[in-house]
């Protein structure tokens, strides 16, 4: 008979020594750089915002290609980072639809757009956290996030913001892996502290958000918990039999009389 060890039945069980839960995570981020592709042909690429020579697109890729790395760094929580895109798009491409596709191909846990604001206002400033109101993992995320922000600070009429009109962050859009989506406008192209803030710091504003995801991460591990995180190599314990699997209506043989 195979025996299984109390440090076994824990591991099956899902919990360490202490009794305490363990839940293995292993994220998959996709990162979409806003803008920048082509949506009908003639036309030139997207730029989204602009600020003079300044365009959102770019900004948007700057800060994705510094996020990514920070977030394959944390690989206590995450497995692998993509990328929707690593440049122009040239190619014409369905608004939108082309972004989430990739995130089911890869089958994204996390999705998370960049993009930036604007206002004829220039005073207008801050960073905002956008998420679907019907997602309550979504807003968990978009409050982790908006927690870490400091290089270019939230926006003084609050944090995180519900929105139910962006395509992006609209769960049914995504496949069942993805369990999170949220838009962060990185500050306000037209307001000159928040443009160059995000021209110069954008590599700590990349760690803000990693780190943001990772916070969101570590505090939800239950949800990216998977069937394939049942460790290997374990012998599986047999139930034990309840009554109902006892045979019924079975007279108990009486013991036999010990040698006098």
């Amino acid at each position: 008979m195979t025996t299984v060890s109390t440090e076994q039945e824990q591991a099956l069980a899902g919990a360490q020594g202490d009794g305490s839960a363990v839940q293995p995570c292993a994220v998959i981020v996709v990162i979409d750089p806003g803008h920048g592709d082509r949506l009908e042909a003639g036309n030139p690429i997207d730029p989204g915002a602009v600020s003079g020579k300044v365009y959102e697109k770019d900004i948007a890729l700057d800060v994705s290609n510094k996020l990514k790395p920070k977030l394959e760094a944390k690989t206590d929580c995450i497995q692998a980072v993509y990328l929707t895109r690593d440049g122009d798009i040239s190619e014409v491409r369905k608004r939108l639809a082309w972004r989430v596709a990739i995130a089911k191909e890869k089958k994204a846990n996390i999705f998370i757009s960049l993009h930036l604001d604007a206002s004829d206002n220039a005073s207008a400033k801050g960073q905002s956290v956008l998420y679907h109101p019907n997602s309550a993992n979504s807003k968990s995320l978009a409050v982790a996030v908006s927690a870490r922000a400091n290089v270019v600070k939230p926006r003084s009429s609050g944090g995180p913001k519900p929105r139910d009109n962006l395509y992006v962050i609209k769960m049914a859009h995504f496949g069942p892996d993805t369990k999170a989506a949220v838009l962060v406008e990185l500050g306000f192209i037209s307001n000159e502290s928040d443009r160059n803030a995000c021209l110069t710091q954008a590599d700590a504003i990349a760690q803000e958000i990693a780190d943001g995801i990772a916070d969101f991460i570590l505090a939800n591990k239950a949800i990216f918990s998977g069937a394939g995180s049942t460790p290997q190599n374990v012998p599986l314990p047999r139930p034990r039999p309840t009554d109902r699997d006892l045979p019924q209506n079975v007279p108990i043989p009486r013991p036999r009389p010990a040698n006098l």
